[in-house]
């Protein structure tokens, strides 16, 4: 059996740092996310090409633009287009469904914001405060329901903050871009938390690169097993500390405006202690300073190119 053909659906800041992770060229479609029904008729129309090899069949579901403050009604939007996805491979033939593996890129602070004491593991009772954490453990569950139910294997990651120099400056998420911006603008940059909030901050290539060794591993086991991790640096900082942080690479403070935002879902304190694979937990090498000082370089270089 030759290599793994990939399918990531979703081409964020997530999406395309998986697609790196490998020098193959993965497949793709186009996708039009503006019309739900449109995208699931793209992707089951693209799925038997996609499967038209031998090949061990990768799908990785980095798609999404919610957040914690997004509307109920828009979210169940995105459920409904995943799970109206999923129906689409469990009706695939099971030659095909024996030789997937499926990711779904979930969201630790969906799962814990109202957890009890962390730092929390894969053990701990999951207790969304948002309508964006019931929708990502309404995600999960559909697919541990689906891939038992279609015998292939899927790899759940739970992620901490994302963060890297790939960051869409136009969703209302990602701290630590909004924050360069605003040292870069001179515009003030609203932190909605207090600063002594605490949160892991991953860097894009880093979790990309547990993503694809995951998903290699989950290609061994058992068909119709799920496996759930979390994926993060395993270092918690708190806002406080990573706008000092900025200030000391920067050498000058950035403007910001404390509080008068929506902070609802937020949990204060997301630390992490992954007890699943944990070796693969050593493919986080970015540190915080390396990372800071990237997304400052992308957005510095942005700001200077032609338009």
């Amino acid at each position: 059996m030759t290599l793994a053909r990939r399918w990531i659906i979703g081409r964020g800041l997530l999406g395309r740092a998986v697609e790196r992770a490998r020098p193959d060229e993965a497949f793709a479609v186009p996708l039009p996310w503006s019309d739900p029904d449109g995208t699931v008729e793209a992707i089951a129309a693209a799925l038997p090409e996609f499967a038209a090899s031998d090949s061990r069949l990768e799908v990785y579901w980095c798609a999404g633009r919610g957040v914690t403050s997004t509307p109920r009604e828009q979210l169940a939007v995105e459920a409904s287009v995943f799970d109206r996805v999923l129906e689409v491979f469990l009706t695939a033939p099971s030659d095909v469904r024996s030789r997937l593996a499926f990711f779904l890129a979930s969201s630790v602070g969906g799962a814990y914001a109202g957890s009890g004491t962390p730092p929390f593991t894969e053990s701990t009772p999951v207790a969304p405060l948002s309508a964006y954490g019931d929708t990502k453990l309404h995600m999960e569950a559909a697919l541990r329901d689906a891939t038992e139910s279609g015998q292939w294997r899927s790899f759940i990651g739970r992620i901490t903050n994302l963060y890297g120099a790939g960051q869409d400056l136009s969703k209302p998420q990602g701290l630590i871009s909004a924050l360069v911006r605003g040292h870069l603008s001179g515009q003030p940059t609203s932190v909605y938390v207090p600063l002594d909030t605490l949160r892991d901050y991953i860097y894009e290539d880093d979790c990309a690169a547990v993503v694809d060794a995951g998903m290699r591993r989950v290609a061994g086991r058992p068909a119709g097993t799920t496996v759930t991790k979390l994926i993060g640096a395993m270092r918690a900082v708190s806002i406080g500390a990573l706008l000092s942080e900025l200030t000391r690479l920067r050498r000058r403070r950035g403007p910001i405006v404390l509080g008068g935002g929506d902070a609802r879902g937020q949990a204060l304190d997301l630390r992490i202690r992954s007890e699943v694979w944990t070796d693969l937990d050593g493919l986080v090498r970015t540190t915080l300073p390396e990372g800071l000082s990237r997304v400052y370089q992308a957005q510095l270089l942005g700001r200077a190119a032609p338009r």
